[in-house]
């Protein structure tokens, strides 16, 4: 391996390990968002339709305010199951970025691999591949 290639590996990896704490800080922050969506989502799913929703309202059960909450979910049904709180947002592209980190660092590595190694490891996965389709035709 050569003096640069070593080095674009190195600066990657050390890159992905320093983004190990701010990883766990948004898997943390995201897993209270979604927590809190899904006990909005339970509350709104006591109420089959707006109609049953205003009947509550009517008879005291719920307020104003969670009545309209309640409205809107069934007025938006589609955009209110995709929402992402920002830490969610940050979470998926920070996972993305980490991800494509890795996958340069793989590449770095193989084409790193001498000729023959990369041959063999080929030869190795081929052969591997040719038994589980010779399992599965079996099953």
């Amino acid at each position: 391996m050569d003096r640069e290639t070593k080095f674009e590996i190195d600066w990657r990896e050390e890159l992905l390990a320093r983004l190990q704490a701010p990883l766990k800080v948004l898997q943390r922050k995201a897993s209270k968002a979604i927590a809190l969506r899904l006990a909005q989502a339970q509350k709104l799913s006591e109420h089959v339709s707006e109609e049953e929703a205003h009947e509550a309202y009517g008879y005291g059960y719920i307020t104003w305010d969670e009545y309209i909450v309640i409205k809107d979910h069934f007025d938006h049904a589609e955009r209110s199951n995709t929402n992402m709180s920002a830490a969610e947002a940050a979470l998926d592209e920070l996972k993305d970025f980490m991800r494509r980190l890795q996958s340069a660092v793989r590449d770095l590595k193989w084409s790193a691999l001498p000729e023959a190694e990369k041959q063999r490891i080929e030869a190795s996965t081929e052969a591997f591949r040719a038994e589980l389709q010779a399992r599965k035709e079996k099953m």
